[in-house]
C-alpha cells in the first residue's frame, strides 16, 4: 500500500487545518443566526407597522413633506446659480424695447403700460448684475385716480344736511365761490333748501350774468379784478378784450370778490329795561355738533341738535325780537344784552319768550328746529356788536 508523497497536501490533518475549519463553521453559524435574527426583526417591524399603520401615517406624512421642502430648496439654489434667468430677462427686455418702438403714437395707454413693463424688467436685470439673484416681482399696491377738472359750469341739487362749506369742499372750491355764483343764497349762504339747484363754477371766482350796458372794464372794476384775467379764463371763450359780450351770458371772473351784506331784522324798538345788562361772558346756547363754522359768507356758527332741544340764553338781557322772519331765519329770537352785544337764535321750532321780556343767562328761550331756509334741525347762532357780526368762537368758552 502506497501512502501520500511528502510534497502532497491532501489528507493533511494538522492542528492549523482543524482550527480553520472550526472558525469557518463558527462564522457560518453566526451568519445564519444573524440572518435569521434580522429576518425575524424585519417581520416583526412589518407586522407592527401594518398593525398600527394609522399611527405611523402622520410620521410618514411629515417625513415626506420635509423631504419635499428640502428637495425644492435644493432646486431653487441650483437654478439661481445658473445664468439662464439673467439671459432670459435680458432677452425679454430687448424684445419689449423693440415692441415699444413699434407702437403707434395714437395708442398712449398701451405704450405707457409696455413702458412700465420694460422699466420693471430693466429693474430686475439691474438686480441680476451678479447673475445670482432670482427674478423678483415688483409690487404696485396703489391705484392713482387722477383729479380731472370740470369742463364748465354745472348745477348741484341740495341734499339733506348740506352746507355751503360741505358743498364747496366736495367740488374743491372756496365757500365764497358757491355763494357768489348763486344770487338766491348770496345774502344768506347758510340758509339752503333741500332740492334747491345751485350753480357750481369750475374754478374759484365770481359768476356774473351780463346785463344791458355791461362791459369787460365795468365788470372787472365791480369785482376788483382785471380784464386780462377775465379774457384769459378759457371758460369765457373771449378772443380779446374787444370781443363783444352778449346780454344774459355768464362770465367767470377769476379772483373776483363781492362785498358782504349782513341781513337786517326789524327788532323791538320799545324802551329797554335799564336794570338788565349782560355780563359779557357768553355760554353755549345748546349742546350739539358743530355743522358749519364761521367764514366770510357765514358769520355765525351752526350747531346740529335734535328738534325740540332746549335753546338757552347765552347771557342776561331782554328779548328784542321773537317771531317769524322773511329773510330765511324762520322763527328767530334776538336777545339784546344792553351792553352793545346782541345774540341771534334762528330756525327755532318753538319760541317760549316774548318781545320786551327780560331773560337770565341759561334761561330756556326756544327749541331747536328747521324752520326757514334750512336742510336739517340746527341752531344758527350769531353774536353781533353794535350791529356788526362777530366770530362766536371768540366769545364762547
Amino acid at each position: 500500500m502506497s501512502g501520500p508523497t511528502p510534497g502532497s497536501h491532501h489528507g493533511r490533518t494538522g492542528p492549523g487545518s482543524t482550527e480553520r475549519r472550526r472558525l469557518r463553521r463558527l462564522l457560518q453559524c453566526w451568519a445564519e443566526s444573524a440572518l435569521l435574527h434580522a429576518f425575524a426583526c424585519s417581520a416583526t417591524a412589518v407586522y407592527r407597522l401594518m398593525g398600527d399603520r394609522r399611527g405611523w401615517r402622520p410620521v410618514l406624512t411629515r417625513t415626506g413633506a420635509h423631504l419635499a421642502i428640502v428637495a425644492s430648496a435644493a432646486l431653487v439654489v441650483a437654478t439661481s446659480r445658473s445664468d439662464w434667468s439673467a439671459r432670459a430677462a435680458a432677452a425679454f427686455s430687448a424684445s419689449a424695447q423693440s415692441a415699444a418702438t413699434a407702437i403707434p403714437a395714437d395708442e398712449p395707454v398701451q405704450a405707457t403700460l409696455l413702458a412700465i413693463d420694460t422699466r420693471v424688467i430693466d429693474l430686475h436685470s439691474s438686480r441680476l448684475g451678479d447673475e445670482t439673484a432670482p427674478i423678483a416681482r415688483l409690487a404696485q399696491p396703489h391705484t392713482i385716480v387722477p383729479v380731472r377738472p370740470r369742463l364748465g359750469v354745472i348745477t348741484y341739487t341740495v341734499q339733506a344736511g348740506d352746507t355751503i362749506q360741505g358743498i364747496a369742499a366736495l367740488h374743491g372750491l372756496q365757500p365764497t365761490s358757491i355763494q357768489w355764483a348763486n344770487p338766491e343764497i348770496e345774502d344768506a349762504p347758510d340758509l339752503l333748501r333741500i332740492g334747491q339747484q345751485i350753480t357750481i363754477l369750475p374754478i374759484d371766482g365770481v359768476y356774473h350774468i351780463v346785463e344791458e350796458g355791461d362791459t369787460l372794464d365795468s365788470i372787472a372794476e365791480e369785482y376788483k379784478a382785471s380784464v386780462e384775467e377775465i379774457v384769459g379764463c378759457t371758460y369765457n371763450s373771449l378772443a380779446s378784450r374787444f370781443t363783444p359780450i352778449q346780454t344774459g351770458i355768464g362770465l367767470i371772473v377769476p379772483g373776483g370778490e363781492k362785498p358782504y351784506v349782513p341781513k337786517v331784522v326789524t327788532v323791538y324798538e320799545g324802551e329797554a329795561p335799564q336794570a338788565v345788562a349782560g355780563t359779557g361772558q357768553f355760554q353755549w346756547p345748546v349742546v350739539g355738533v358743530i355743522t358749519q363754522g364761521y367764514w366770510y359768507g357765514h358769520r355765525a356758527v351752526d350747531v346740529g341738535a335734535p328738534t325740540g332741544s332746549a335753546l338757552l340764553a347765552a347771557d342776561d338781557g331782554f328779548i328784542s325780537f321773537a317771531g317769524w322772519t322773511d329773510v330765511g331765519y324762520g322763527y328767530l329770537v334776538v336777545i339784546n344784552h344792553n351792553n352793545g352785544y346782541s345774540t341771534y337764535y334762528a330756525h327755532c321750532s318753538n319760541i317760549y319768550v316774548y318781545e320786551g321780556q327780560t331773560v337770565d343767562r341759561g334761561q330756556v328761550i326756544a327749541a331747536v328746529g328747521s324752520t326757514g331756509w334750512s336742510t336739517g334741525p340746527h341752531l344758527h347762532f350769531e353774536v353781533r356788536y353794535q350791529g356788526v357780526q362777530q366770530n362766536p368762537f371768540a366769545y364762547l368758552p
